[in-house]
């Protein structure tokens, strides 16, 4: 009789409404069968996880020697409805499986021995050195450091990474036009933009060579743009640039070109409305004259001190076994950059997660999937 009860308690746990974290507890209860598991692995999952367990695309993780009771408590959220829009339709068959098959299916997967390592990335993710290889084509105008020699070319050492990053994204998606611009950052990913803006930040920023004279007949005109960009061109305002030492014909046209609408910006617009040629001349040649400064910044954590936060969890060795928290060494790049991407956008339901990754940027998130995605699976 007291079997019985068992028997019925347990049938309840899993067909009833069990909380998430008994559910993988109770399942694990039944027995495992592992060939009738491979056997329902070969019919309903080898069309995206081959038979060792590995995703047959980078956007579909590994599931060889992953942690069971994380498979099944994944395996219950897809059942119900809850990863249905990070995950599409592909999981459908998780509400299809009986609680033996599910528990059998992923007994399986989970029995496999870890996959070989297939990664030849590098573990060591540097926001500068990512940024510095990307910026590779920007050195042709803009020198390797940001501070370009040519007439008529921006300066970018010493800008705000924020500022830098927003003017990027506009060459890229048209808002700002330019055709050479818009080319090449067209590849280029939120992360790939983000390093760019890092590494050229960091550079000390150098005056533009100038010849010009009368250097404070442009001093009375600029009570307006002192506001946003400092008394002496150097803004402390993260989105707004520094103008001082930049080059004095690039300052002209692009003020000229704010006056004309041809650059859109609104305030700008009504700033420099009423000015004319000279007068913008005047302020450009005072600007262009002030020395630069680079701006204060605080730079992101490396990768390697933020997986130590998520090995906390994560880590075979973790602290926190009740946590059910996947093993992430040797699972798919691509894959650990769309999941924790969508934790960090709140389309990935995990409160735990969404805390943790809120700040992240996508050069950050990037980053802590390249390091995991390099290590061995264990």
């Amino acid at each position: 009789m007291k079997k019985y009860v068992i028997g019925i308690s347990l049938a309840v746990a899993l067909l009833a409404g069990c909380s998430e974290k008994q559910e993988p507890t109770a399942l694990q209860q039944l027995p495992l069968d592992l060939e009738a598991g491979k056997a329902i692995a070969q019919q309903h999952c080898v069309s995206c996880h081959s038979m060792d367990g590995q995703g047959k695309k980078d956007n579909i993780p590994n599931l060889a020697a992953q942690v069971e009771t994380y498979l099944l408590k994944t395996f219950q959220t897809y059942n119900h409805g809850k990863r249905t829009d990070s995950s599409g339709d592909a999981m459908e068959i998780s509400g299809e499986l009986s609680p033996a098959q599910l528990r059998n299916v992923l007994g399986y997967f989970a029995s496999l021995p870890p996959l070989a390592k297939s990664s030849t990335t590098s573990a060591r993710y540097s926001y500068y050195d990512r940024g510095e290889s990307l910026s590779k084509p920007c050195t042709r105008c803009h020198s390797a450091d940001g501070n370009p020699t040519a007439p008529g070319m921006p300066r970018l050492a010493g800008q705000h990474p924020q500022y830098l990053l927003e003017a990027t994204k506009a060459y890229q998606d048209g808002t700002r036009i330019m055709p050479t611009m818009h080319e090449k950052l067209t590849s280029l990913s939120q992360a790939d933009m983000e390093n760019i803006a890092l590494y050229f930040a960091l550079q000390p920023p150098k005056p533009a060579p100038s010849t010009a004279t009368n250097a404070y007949d442009g001093k009375q005109l600029t009570y307006d743009c002192t506001e946003c960009h400092g008394s002496k061109g150097s803004s402390q305002d993260a989105s707004i640039p520094n103008l001082a030492g930049q080059d004095v014909y690039y300052l002209n046209e692009k003020i000229k070109a704010y006056r004309d609408k041809a650059r859109k910006h609104g305030q700008m617009h009504k700033i420099v409305s009423e000015l004319n040629d000279s007068e913008i001349e005047k302020i450009a040649v005072f600007f262009a004259a002030e020395s630069p400064k680079p701006m204060s910044f605080t730079q992101p954590e490396p990768i390697y001190a933020l997986a130590k936060q998520c090995d906390r969890c994560h880590s075979l060795d973790g602290a926190n076994p009740d946590a059910l928290a996947p093993k992430l060494e040797g699972q798919n790049r691509t894959y650990l950059i769309n999941a924790l991407t969508l934790y960090r956008d709140g389309d990935r339901g995990s409160s735990t997660m969404h805390r943790m990754s809120a700040t992240y940027s996508d050069a950050t998130i990037e980053g802590i999937a390249t390091y995991y995605a390099a290590q061995a699976a264990r």
